[in-house]
Order: structure tokens, then sequence, then C-alpha cells
């Protein structure tokens, strides 16, 4: 049962069981369920505009809410990690409303962009230059040269997988067979401590290798430690301001390891000029816009990521979560750039650039697991890659 009225000071125990049942699902509920049916419309016409559908997630988010309104101060910890979780309350209940405006042009567009922010000009200069073929400022290799290696299937992935948990201290994760996730899909899912995979994935060695450093050497591991400082919410994903460093730290990881590929910026490059374009588009339209640098698919897959959520895409509207791919990284290779000691404080939890003071004051402890080039290269070694 809820209280009708919050309390104004709880201890952390009580805040983390109450935000732990918070239901937020967006990219299962963002990801319309007719989908293949819209996409296969889209390629069969010169005109028709998607409209998609969308499952309706039950929960008790607004109850949960109601429970933590009023709350000002968690006792039990620093006043500096107390005023953080207050402020994650106030994000979770965003998030929330984003979720639940799905199919709503209007609320999709406002509320991502209140929660992931604008693409600013710099950053959209930026992006073109990419998109004209600019790669000067990063080091990528050229896609079209990639030495792929062998092909891999689930199982040899994941004897892989075990070497990789088993040298960075990860005893506790595992991979597991899912026929939930899409075809050659890869997921971490931090609540079970799993790496979700298609039984019937194939990856070539070079692509694993590329996996293991942005999923484990990023995701997980700034998980593992985030639980590690007794705050559940720097273990889990928080504020928005986060997710540029997750991201942006695990391409940078990409970027260090030579997995980084002309390709991929390109595309995420391409994410940004799109939302920064395509807000008053209609599907079809950033389409068309799209296809000027890129291949059909590649093309659509772009404009569907920048515009799902949204119900009849003939109207406005825009989601623009994917900034964070290219801002972040951007962001992230700033910073070591002027700071290289930055590397082992982003790794102290799920945190964002400032949150590193945390760990210079003490109020973090320094990150138990951080991976390096010459880690990874000895695991790809017992990993026979």
């Amino acid at each position: 049962m809820f209280s009708k009225k919050g309390r104004s000071e709880r201890k952390l125990e009580e805040v983390t069981k109450l935000l732990q049942r918070l239901r937020i699902p967006i990219g299962l509920v963002f990801t319309p369920t007719n989908l293949k049916e819209e996409k296969k419309r889209f390629f069969n016409s010169e005109m028709y505009e998607p409209n998609f559908e969308y499952r309706g997630i039950k929960n008790k988010n607004n109850e949960i809410f109601r429970e933590l309104s009023g709350l000002k101060t968690i006792t039990d910890i620093d006043p500096r990690i107390s005023d953080f979780y207050i402020e994650l309350i106030e994000s979770k209940k965003d998030s929330s409303a984003l979720m639940h405006g799905v199919g709503n042009n209007e609320l999709v567009t406002e509320l991502s962009l209140k929660k992931y922010g604008k693409v600013s000009p710099k950053l959209f200069r930026n992006a073109s230059r990419v998109l004209r073929g600019k790669l000067d400022s990063y080091n990528v290799v050229q896609a079209t040269t990639v030495d792929k290696g062998k092909v891999l299937n689930y199982n040899q992935i994941d004897e892989v997988f075990k070497v990789a948990f088993e040298s960075l201290g990860l005893s506790d994760w595992s991979i597991f067979p899912s026929k939930n996730i899409s075809k050659n899909a890869v997921k971490v899912g931090i609540k079970r401590k799993q790496i979700f995979v298609d039984p019937n994935i194939t990856r070539s060695e070079y692509k694993l290798k590329k996996l293991l450093v942005h999923e484990i050497g990023t995701h997980v591991l700034r998980s593992h430690n985030g639980f590690k400082t007794g705050f559940p919410a720097l273990g889990n994903a928080n504020l928005p301001s986060y997710l540029d460093v997750e991201e942006g730290l695990a391409t940078w990881n990409e970027e260090a390891m030579g997995f980084l590929t002309d390709k991929w910026l390109k595309k995420k490059a391409g994410l940004v000029w799109a939302i920064y374009i395509g807000e008053e588009m209609t599907f079809r339209q950033l389409y068309n816009a799209l296809s000027g640098s890129f291949l059909k698919y590649s093309a659509w897959d772009i404009a569907y990521r920048v515009k799902r959520g949204l119900g009849d895409t003939s109207y406005s509207g825009i989601y623009v979560k994917d900034v964070v791919y290219f801002r972040g990284f951007r962001k992230v290779k700033r910073v070591l750039e002027k700071d290289s000691a930055m590397y082992e404080k982003l790794y102290a939890g799920k945190i964002n650039i400032k949150q590193t003071k945390w760990v210079d004051e003490g109020l973090l402890p320094k990150p138990p697991i951080v991976p390096s080039k010459e880690l990874w290269n000895d695991i790809f070694e017992k990993a026979n890659l």
C-alpha cells in the first residue's frame, strides 16, 4: 500500500526500493508493434508516411512518485548524493511521462527535448563535416578495408565472453540466449547481470572485439563499479547527463582500440544532422534528405531512429535521444585530450563529467576495475581472437 503523501526525509534503502519498482522501458515502448509492416509499405510507395502503433505498459509509477513526493533529504548519505537522488526522482518523472506520451508527436518532441537537449549549431556543423567525409579529427578505420577474421557462432562467442568476464573480475556476469531480441542482437541486462544474445547469432572476430570493448568495457564496467560505491543509482541508468559520457566513452574506447569505423561515425553524425533538420519534416521528407548521404536502408534506419515514438509521421515531431552518441563522443574526446587522468575517474560509476570531482573529493572510491589497451590485447590473445 502507498501513502497519499510522501515524507520529506527517508533513508537510502527506502528510496532505492521505491526507485527499483518504477517501470520505464522506453526503448521497448517506443518500438512500434507494426514496424515491419510500415517499413514494407514505405518502400512499396513513393508517397506513404508510416503510421506507427505501440504497445501499452501497465505500471504503478504514479503511485510510487506520489510516495516520493515531498522528499527533501535522504538522511543517511552525504548531502551531495542526497541532492543527486532528489534530482533523479524528478528526472524519472520526466522519463515516465515521455514513455506514456508515446504516439503523441507533440509530447514526444517536447519531453525528449527537455530530457536530452537540443542539437547545438556547432554540433550540427561538426556532424555535417563528417557527412562530407572530413574525418581528420578522428582516428577511424575504413570499414571496407577491415580484416573481419573468421565468423563465430553462439557457443564460440560464449567462450570468448567467459574469458573476458574472468579477466575483468566480472565473475557474477554471464551471457544468456534470448529469443526476445532482434536477429544477431546483443543487449546488456544490468539487473540480472547477463548479456542477452540471439541464440542464432554470428559475429566476425573484428565485430566481436568491438562489441566487447563497447558493451563490457564500458557499459558493464561502469555499472559494476557504480554498484560498488554503495549508491545503487550509480550502477543504473540515472540522470540524462550520464548518457553522453556512457555512449561517448564507449565510442572513445572503440577509437582507442582501432575499432571505430568511418561508417559508424557517419551514421552517428547522420543522427545529429537528422535531429537538427527533421523536427518539422515528415518521415519521407527526412528520408529523402538523408538519401543524399546514405543508401536507402541506412537512410530509413536513421529517419526511423529519430521519428520512433511518434504516431502519424506525416505530421511534425522528433525524438532526440540519439544526439547523445556523437555529442557524447566529442565531449569525452575533448575532456580526455585535456586531462588523460579523467579516464579512470569516468569509471567510478555511471556518472557525468562534473561528478568525477566526487572521486577527487573522496565521496566516491576509485574504480576497482579500469580497462586498458594492454588488458584488452591480453584478453583477445587468451580468447584466440
